[in-house]
């Protein structure tokens, strides 16, 4: 034990410096270090741990180049006007344009058909909710048996081919209601049917988190309707989850395709098709412009969410 560094104290009105007690070695050393609050020294990290972590951001590098190197791909095709053969360190940065963008928003036809896939989006939207929401509210509060089974049939749509199933639904409706399959909005039953894996779940996970049986319980204990318990304390507190639902399914309708040409519709993914098919520099633009605004409206809107205090949760995606 040795006295080496000096500390403040008071004797006889005035402050003098006093000696601090420092222990150099034994068991006083741990003690003394921390009655004055000297740092211990860093644990090393666990190999387990440390091997752990490269295997992560090993993972992440690839994913992150699975998704990049592709888009990297599409922009130097749609908005650089230098083939590949002539491509070098030095022209980089030369010949980048918007023009081919601008030509393909300058197209009627374009704006036709991102009117016609908003409006199916909204009624897939709404037609998901109406159908799901009540059964997975019902099955995680009175029912929660029905749970495996719904998460079953959920995934049953995944298990059928798009063609099999608008082959089926059309040799059954075209003689019983043709108009249904001319019209526009045939198309809503089967994005429905397609986004019910991520409908359900994200509305299961929703009512899991907000632990939904104890909040109908307390409610109905204190008096409460089951109207009002729906409309007051479950729906205000399932509202990041349906907004969660709904993105995930509107990103899908925006960007499916089989349904659409199958039953011959013009929607906003078969006009890219042959729209790149004629200009194959402004569709790759347009076709990467859609992209990257469908992932900031999703991303904007989770952001939102969580501004206002509202978590997002996709767990079981």
């Amino acid at each position: 034990m040795s006295l080496d560094t000096p500390r403040r104290t008071e004797q006889d009105g005035t402050a003098v410096d006093a000696p601090t007690p420092t222990v150099t070695s034994g068991r006083g050393a741990r003690r003394a270090a921390r009655f004055v609050g000297r740092p211990r020294e860093a644990r090393p990290a666990a190999p387990g741990r440390r091997v752990l972590g490269v295997v992560r951001w090993t993972f992440l590098g690839v994913v992150a180049v699975y998704f990049l190197v592709p888009q990297l791909a599409m922009a130097r095709f749609a908005f650089q006007n230098v083939p590949v053969v002539l491509l070098g360190p030095d022209d980089l940065l030369r010949g980048w344009s918007l023009r081919p963008l601008l030509d393909a928003l300058a197209e009627p036809a374009l704006w036709s058909a991102a009117r016609t896939s908003a409006l199916l989006a909204l009624a897939t939207v709404t037609l998901t909710l109406a159908l799901l929401l009540p059964l997975a509210v019902v099955a995680e509060v009175r029912a929660p048996r029905l749970r495996p089974v719904l998460s079953a049939v959920t995934l049953l749509p995944w298990v059928v081919p798009p063609i099999a199933l608008v082959v089926g639904v059309a040799a059954t409706f075209r003689p019983l209601a043709p108009w249904f399959l001319s019209s526009t909005f045939a198309l809503v039953p089967f994005y429905a049917i397609w986004a019910m894996p991520f409908t359900y779940r994200a509305l299961d996970a929703g009512l899991r988190s907000i632990g939904a049986r104890t909040l109908v319980e307390a409610a109905q204990s204190l008096g409460a309707s089951t109207p009002r318990v729906l409309l007051r304390v479950l729906l205000p507190n399932l509202v990041p989850s349906m907004v969660a639902a709904g993105g995930l399914t509107t990103a899908l309708v925006l960007g499916e395709f089989a349904f659409a040409s199958l039953l011959l519709k013009d929607t906003l993914p078969t006009y890219l098709v042959v729209y790149q098919k004629q200009e194959a520099q402004a569709g790759m633009a347009l076709a990467l412009t859609v992209l990257l605004l469908t992932a900031l409206l999703l991303g904007t809107v989770v952001r939102l969410l969580r501004r206002r205090g509202l978590g997002v949760s996709t767990t079981g995606l």
